[in-house]
């Protein structure tokens, strides 16, 4: 609870106390959620939507009742978790009989223009009228309390293309800004009906609202990252009025399990994710419809948090949809688990700016070494430092992943881990000497356990060869 209370309260009162000698990277969350979802414990738990106002923090997700709901729960740090509960649902006989999902949730001032009523908030939703989940729409709905909420009776988002969407899964996963304190937001989408530039996965929009209820034309979302990688649907956008930067959250590949070893072999690709990018534009950029890109911040995934899967991301903000109050760190909640949906549980990490560089430590536990900048297990004993990575890719250097063979946690150049299972990059290396670093050696201890050196001779062991040149 004392770890919870620094990612919750702290960053509740937007204070962030960070030694001088903190390394940077991510924090958390040890392979631990959150919580435990009493009201169904075991059901899917993902696609969070937090805000965090006067002190106390209220987290929305996508959860399993009848069929997708939506959970609330609240936590302060002098009372600790209300307890979960559904607080929105299907409506029989609507548009979003079959299921609802995806929350974000934002203040304003707000209102609906089927009763006429004043509302502070608005929940923005995935909904859809059929069991296969084809034709999904953006729905609506205000509260004024954050667990009481009046349903709009209509979509007030609708695919691009209606006719594809009968077979198709149609728009929706929504994040939402608030650019005025009031009602007029910048409203992204999944769309899987339009052009689509991530095959399978189709693309992100923003439309513009001036009363929370009716949309200007989409703007099509960049989708390209600086480091070569894609944003794709399912991400979670948070403004820094500061900079004028807009941040996104998004899931990267997953592992293709015909390259590589996964849980679930039936399933190819690997049921969701296993690692996000944190990125960041000029929200003026994003608007201009021009090829801009965006830039990376941080990457988080299965080498960090210690969950075989980590998907459907959303950032912790501020009433209005803002991450300033937080900065330099940034919060993002997620679901963690296996691939089975009855493991995935809401968890937490917080990314902190305080170094480019971090660690590379070396363990040794009950199955051998683990060396990682990342998570590991508990009865690991640390061993040494064999220097440090950079967090973001630079000129000369390569991404080292962290890989594992049922037991044998390893290290490698190769971003299939060799046919093993992939865990991420643990940071990047250089690939040629450069001053201030040292070459690193991949090393073998009886045939299955691997380890890193700073030796040549592998400190008597077998030499498999060098993995690259890490900071001093």
């Amino acid at each position: 609870m004392k770890l919870l209370a620094q990612v919750l309260a702290g960053a509740a009162s937007a204070v962030s106390v960070v030694s001088p000698s903190a390394q940077g990277g991510w924090k958390g969350p040890e392979a631990q959620a959150l919580f435990v979802n009493e009201a169904n414990p075991k059901g899917y738990n993902y696609a969070p939507s937090v805000i965090t106002e006067n002190g106390q923090t209220d987290i929305w997700w996508c959860g399993q009742g009848t069929t997708d709901v939506i959970f609330h729960r609240s936590y302060n740090p002098e009372t600790g978790f209300s307890p979960a509960q559904i607080v929105f649902q299907p409506t029989p006989g609507s548009w979003n009989r079959q299921y609802v999902c995806d929350p974000s949730v934002i203040k304003g001032s707000f209102t609906n223009p089927a009763n006429g009523q004043r509302y502070s908030y608005a929940m923005y939703y995935s909904g859809a009228d059929n069991q296969p989940g084809n034709n999904n729409q953006t729905g609506l709905a205000f509260s004024n309390d954050k667990v009481t909420w009046v349903d709009y009776p209509t979509p007030v988002i609708s695919s691009l293309n209606p006719a594809v969407a009968q077979g198709n899964y149609g728009t929706g996963q929504p994040a939402t800004v608030n650019v005025d304190g009031r009602s007029s937001l910048y409203v992204f989408t999944t769309d899987l009906t339009g052009p689509q530039g991530i095959s399978g996965f189709g693309d992100l929009y923003v439309r513009r609202t001036a009363d929370g209820v009716h949309f200007e034309p989409p703007v099509r979302i960049p989708n390209v990252a600086t480091d070569g990688t894609t944003i794709n649907p399912n991400s979670d956008f948070g403004y820094d009025a500061s900079t004028g930067n807009v941040y996104v959250i998004t899931g990267l590949p997953g592992r293709s399990c015909q390259q590589v070893a996964c849980k679930d072999p039936a399933r190819n690709p690997d049921r969701e994710t296993y690692q996000m990018g944190l990125f960041k534009m000029p929200m003026k950029a994003l608007l201009s419809g021009s090829p801009a890109k965006w830039s990376p911040v941080g990457y988080l995934n299965s080498d960090v948090t210690g969950f075989y899967l980590n998907h459907s991301p959303g950032f912790q903000r501020d009433p209005f949809g803002q991450i300033t109050p937080f900065l330099p760190n940034v919060t993002v909640f997620f679901s963690g688990g296996d691939p089975y949906p009855g493991t995935w549980r809401i968890a937490t990490a917080t990314e902190t700016s305080t170094s480019d560089r971090i660690p590379l430590r070396r363990s040794l536990g009950p199955s051998g070494h683990w060396v990682t900048t990342g998570y590991v297990a508990p009865g690991y004993a640390f061993e040494a430092n064999v220097g440090s990575l950079f967090l973001l890719p630079k000129p000369g250097t390569s991404k080292l992943m962290s890989c594992v063979a049922e037991t044998d946690h390893f290290l490698s150049r190769d971003t299939d881990c060799e046919g093993h299972t992939p865990l991420g990059q643990t940071g990047y290396i250089y690939d040629a000497h450069q001053p201030g670093s040292h070459a690193i050696f991949r090393c073998n201890a009886g045939g299955h356990d691997h380890f890193v050196s700073v030796e040549t001779r592998c400190e008597g062991q077998l030499t498999e060869g060098t993995l690259g040149y890490a900071l001093d």
